[in-house]
Parts: C-alpha cells; sequence; structure tokens
C-alpha cells in the first residue's frame, strides 16, 4: 500500500482527496481510492468506503459526502495504521517474526532505529507486501545500514524515483541511522539531501 499524502487540511480539519498515487494518474480521479489524514487510503468498494468509517471514525456522511475528520483522529488512524500493518508483516509462517526465528533472532533484539524504518516500511507497502523484504532483515540483523539502506529502496509504479530515494534517506536519518545522505549515497543515487531535508 503505497500511500498518498491524504494532506489537504481545510479550516475544519483533514479531508478525504483522490490519491496522487502514479499507479491511479491514469484513473479519473471519481474512481481513485481516496487518502485522508496522515496517508490512510480507501479503496472504492471497500468495507471503509461502505460504510463510511475508518476505525469507527466517519470520513462521509449518510448522503456520501466526504467530511472533515481531527488531527487527533487522523492520528488515532495513523496508530492503527502502523499497528495492523506491522503485525500483518510480521505474523504469518512467511512473515518477519518467522523469518528472524530463522536468523536465530526476533524482532525485540533487532535494534530501535532498524524497527522504526521497518513499521514505517510495513505500514507503507502494507504489511503483506512487506514480508518480502527478507534481505532488509538480513542487514537490520547484521547492523549493516548500507546493506539495509540498498534493500529498502522501492520504485514507485515500477521505476526508480527521486521521490522514493528521498524518502528512504528521510527514514534512515530520522531513525538515527545515518547522519548524513553522504552515508548512503550510493546505495540511494537518486537522493538529494537539500531536497530530503537532511544533512548531506
Amino acid at each position: 500500500m503505497e500511500t498518498g499524502h491524504g494532506w489537504d487540511q481545510n479550516l475544519n480539519g483533514f479531508v478525504a482527496v483522490p490519491t496522487a498515487d502514479a499507479r491511479e494518474r491514469n484513473t479519473p480521479a471519481n474512481q481513485r481510492s481516496v487518502d485522508i489524514g496522515y496517508g490512510h487510503k480507501v479503496k472504492q468498494n471497500s468495507a471503509e468506503w461502505k460504510s463510511g468509517k475508518i476505525y469507527g471514525i466517519p470520513f462521509k456522511d449518510k448522503q456520501g459526502n466526504f467530511v472533515p475528520i481531527t488531527e487527533a483522529q487522523a492520528m488515532t488512524i495513523l496508530v492503527k495504521d502502523y499497528e495492523k500493518n506491522l503485525n500483518s508483516a510480521r505474523s504469518t509462517a512467511k512473515g518477519w517474526d518467522a523469518q528472524l526465528k530463522a536468523q536465530g533472532t526476533s524482532w525485540d533484539k533487532l535494534d530501535k532505529p532498524y524497527q522504526q524504518v521497518l513499521t514505517s516500511l510495513a505500514y507503507n507497502l502494507g504489511g503483506a507486501g512487506a514480508r518480502g523484504y527478507r534481505k532488509a532483515l538480513k542487514a537490520a540483523v547484521a547492523k549493516d545500514i548500507g546493506a539495509f539502506a540498498k534493500e529498502i529502496r522501492r520504485q514507485d509504479a515500477g521505476n526508480w524515483t527521486k521521490g522514493m530515494d528521498n524518502r528512504a534517506a528521510k527514514e534512515l536519518y530520522y531513525a538515527g541511522l545515518i547522519k548524513g545522505l553522504s552515508e548512503v549515497q550510493n546505495e540511494l543515487p537518486l537522493a538529494d539531501a537539500n531536497v530530503a531535508g537532511i544533512p548531506q
């Protein structure tokens, strides 16, 4: 689940907007999924779309019009999304917990900064999508920051992009795994420190 931004906040709060995700760029706006709050995606015809609620929080009225949610509600949704997707990435026979166990370790033994970046990965890809990142887990266990940066690098709609490299660089920086982009510039070649807002 590569999320859109959902940052369209008016004076009353956050309102759902058609996603700007690259994979839906050729879909008419009225047929796209919508983003709300800090990137929660609601697909048309999903249970959330039909109920007009996200974790019990209304984002549509009875007539089907989008209504604002508060910043506090947006944060509640974000936290629940993080928890749901991390649990999905970790669970099942092929999940992260099983993969880490096969390496003789566990999620709780990973350094917190690596957990932080992996949790964000699970959120952005959806838990099931993140399970394929076995090499990222191996790099986290080995505390190999170069390999980890390389393995968390992702494409956007099948293409390597500046935006995705900048996102990975920011994740690493704000988790405290790097002090500047130069440490992972080879692994994230399209990243730009100025655009990412981190030191070179």
